[in-house]
């Protein structure tokens, strides 16, 4: 956990460095206070003036967090976890809740991949070069769709410029070095203008090897079982579980883009292209090899008894087939804004990215499935004048999504999806209360393209109203309620196969309605004084919230695809654990709990202390029982010193350990990691050179996140080393 720290910043200084990419002088960081951020606001306001809580990464803090992965790099953020595929995927889970309602954006458009299908497929963003990232925890689907009923993570990348650079050329270059994994990376940005014309160009690299762990991939419990299973059969594995490494989790990474911008007074236009390519392993145990293509099935007795089984995760033996990714991803971004174009309007905004991707699944080198997506998503906002009190902004967004699925985990049916909406969002303030409603409506088509002419439509309606209540003193409060009704997407509806990335034969039904939801958030913060800090309660219920609940029966995929349902599921039996799509009611409740206590402040040294919590709880109401990998209460502290371009940290963060589990599922036991870091900031010239080390888990503990479909057979990293060096000019 890097230290809970958050800058204020005025609008005209935020925009110009964050436009600029410019750091602060040597020794002169910003005052501890609040972030401008602008993924819940069309205008933008500071942390403190917006509802929902939020969370920004950016400068020193985003270089010390740096991960391979965009779930890894927020993971010790205040509500937030990851999913924990090994290094190279992983995505974000915000307050127990992920999948489709987390929305991932880069800079406020879709990223247009596949990383919502499967935990094992990336998210088509490496972190290494991004400028910022901010995260809006609870609902926020009014501005970005009904699939962040759990929140938005908005990844900014800074490709295009909105106003006009400040010098001729700037830029940064990067270099880090891993020692967990062997890593090397190393970016560079260079961007710059003249007269109107504004540029930028970036390019990056990542190589790793396997990660090293403390001591077997395999937990204590999966050992324990396999050797009691060869015991009573009497043989051994022919492979020795895997200890000190997870085999088969290196990875490349690299890309590299182009923006150019015409900027004027009277607003900008913009566009950029990218390209990403990434090829990584899957951990070894992740997947089982199943022969043949996706078939039908031979049983048609489908009905089961729901109301005795849950979720739960079995990894089998742990001697799965090495399994590649090799993913690309080509992007085309075009962005404007016209500045006071009419009467009544003070800003009129474009934003559009398209993107082609494609990722192979490679079984000991030999072609598997493949995936492709080529969508876009875009949305357009106006922004009128003030209307007495009010302010606001309306639009429309639109979306679409061709996923094709070949080969032996084409558990998915190739299938078109539509998403096209209309919002609306006012803003008044009055003295000391800052008032918020907002509403959309959003209507999604999904098309399969398999000649069946099976096609779904639904519409849904999402409301929120929020209060900012400024207090006085540095104190506010800050509430915020929201309706949300999200469609079921293509998966949930019509899955039918072996899905070897979560190990599980997946069934969908075509007949789940819209899921419903209800949430509240209540926070109080404080800004100024001796402590600053902020927490938060929250509770979300759902009217048919949709979840896969295991059926306690097992399916055996043949080689020419068939399958057959078994009564009962026999790990040994080489068969897939059967999961359907169902439907319950469900709450989530919890609650997050940020504060700095200020030990020391004067003009050139500050001594901070930061402490964070966070615990979530979900269940279903109908049956009473507990939601499958729900994060578990989180504790940590740490300490920080600044002074004179030096600074020193220490963090400790406790994880409990995890009971309170679906039938079936496993539970975890806790673990506390350890972490240090230091850093130093010179200048010469107009340059500046940042030189940092980062230790984690310094104590070489064993930690497996119960989030992780992987925690019986890939821990987390082992005791790691982070060296970097980054030049800004």
């Amino acid at each position: 956990m890097h230290p809970f720290r958050l800058f204020l910043l005025s609008t005209t200084t935020a925009t110009a460095l964050l436009a600029q990419g410019t750091p602060p002088p040597a020794g002169e960081e910003p005052v501890p206070l609040e972030n401008f951020i602008v993924t819940a606001h069309p205008y933008g306001r500071n942390q403190a003036e917006i509802a929902q809580p939020t969370n920004v990464l950016s400068g020193t803090q985003l270089s010390l967090k740096q991960a391979s992965s965009l779930g890894e790099l927020l993971s010790g953020e205040v509500g937030v976890s990851s999913t924990w595929f090994g290094p190279g995927a992983s995505r974000p889970i915000i307050r127990g809740l992920g999948g489709d309602r987390i929305r991932i954006l880069e800079n406020s458009t879709g990223t247009i991949d596949a990383s919502v299908i499967s935990p094992d497929h990336a998210v088509s963003i490496d972190p290494l070069l991004i400028e910022r990232v901010e995260v809006v925890r609870g609902p926020a689907s009014l501005l970005h769709g009904s699939t962040a009923v759990g929140g938005v993570v908005n990844v900014i990348t800074h490709r295009i410029h909105t106003s006009p650079p400040a010098d001729p050329v700037n830029g940064r270059v990067e270099t880090r070095y891993n020692s967990v994994n062997d890593e090397t990376a190393a970016g560079v940005v260079l961007e710059g203008g003249a007269g109107l014309l504004a540029w930028h160009l970036d390019a990056y690299r990542r190589e790793t090897g396997d990660v090293r762990i403390p001591g077997f991939a395999q937990s204590a419990r999966l050992r324990h079982e396999d050797d009691h299973d060869d015991d009573h059969e009497d043989h051994d594995h022919d492979e020795e579980p895997a200890f000190g490494r997870i085999p088969n989790t290196g990875l490349t990474a690299d890309g590299a883009a182009f923006g150019l911008s015409l900027v004027g007074r009277s607003g900008y236009i913009g566009f950029s292209f990218s390209g990403h390519n990434t090829f990584y392993g899957i951990p070894a145990g992740a997947h089982v090899h199943h022969d043949g293509e996706h078939g039908h099935h031979d049983d048609h007795d489908d009905h089961h008894d729901e109301d005795h089984h849950e979720d739960h995760d079995d990894q089998g033996d742990g001697h799965g087939d090495a399994v590649d990714i090799d993913l690309h991803q080509r992007r085309f971004d075009l962005q404007g804004e016209l500045r006071n174009p009419f009467a009544g309007f003070t800003s009129a905004r474009f934003k559009f990215g398209t993107a082609r991707y494609r990722h192979v699944e490679l079984e000991d080198g030999e072609l598997g499935t493949v995936f492709s997506n080529r969508g876009y998503d875009g949305r357009i906002e106006l922004l009128h004048a003030p209307v007495g009190s009010f302010t606001g902004a309306f639009g429309v967004q639109a979306g679409h999504n061709r996923l094709n699925a070949v080969g032996a985990e084409a558990f998915l049916p190739s299938n078109k999806t539509t998403n096209r909406a209309a919002f609306l969002f006012e803003e008044a303030e009055f003295d000391s209360l800052i008032w918020q409603f907002g509403a959309r409506i959003e209507d999604q088509d999904i098309a399969l393209r398999d000649g069946s002419g099976v096609r779904r439509d639904d519409r849904g309606t999402s409301l929120s109203t929020a209060l900012v209540w400024k207090l006085g003193d540095g104190w506010t409060l800050g509430s915020s309620l929201a309706r949300t009704q999200r469609a079921p997407n293509a998966q949930e509806l019509f899955s039918e196969g072996p899905h070897i990335g979560t190990n599980a034969f997946e069934i969908g039904d075509p007949t789940l309605r819209k899921e419903n939801s209800a949430a509240i958030d209540v926070t109080l913060r404080k800004r100024t004084g001796t402590v600053t800090g902020a927490v938060t309660l929250f509770q979300n219920r759902f009217d048919g919230y949709i979840y896969e609940q295991a059926t306690g029966r097992g399916v055996h995929v043949e080689e020419d695809g068939d399958y057959h349902f078994h009564g009962t599921y026999d790990p040994e039996s080489g068969d897939l654990p059967e999961y359907r799509y169902i439907q319950r009611d469900a709450r989530f409740h919890g609650a997050e709990l940020e504060a700095i206590f200020h030990l020391h402040e004067s003009d050139s040294h500050h001594l901070d202390l930061h402490v964070a919590a966070d615990l979530v709880r979900g269940r279903s109401t109908e049956d009473r029982t507990d939601l499958p990998r729900i994060t578990p209460r989180r504790l940590r502290a740490g300490i920080l010193w600044i002074g004179n371009g030096l600074s020193l940290g220490a963090d400790i963060e406790k994880v409990e350990s995890q009971r309170r589990v679906a039938l079936l599922e496993t539970p975890t036991d806790g673990y506390t990691l350890v972490s240090a870091h230091a850093g130093y900031r010179f200048a010469f010239g107009r340059a500046t050179c940042d030189i940092f080390v980062r230790g984690t888990n310094l104590g070489n503990r064993e930690a497996r996140p119960h989030t992780s479909f992987l925690k019986e057979v890939a821990p987390l990293p082992g005791r790691n080393v982070t060296a970097g060096v980054r030049l800004s000019f």
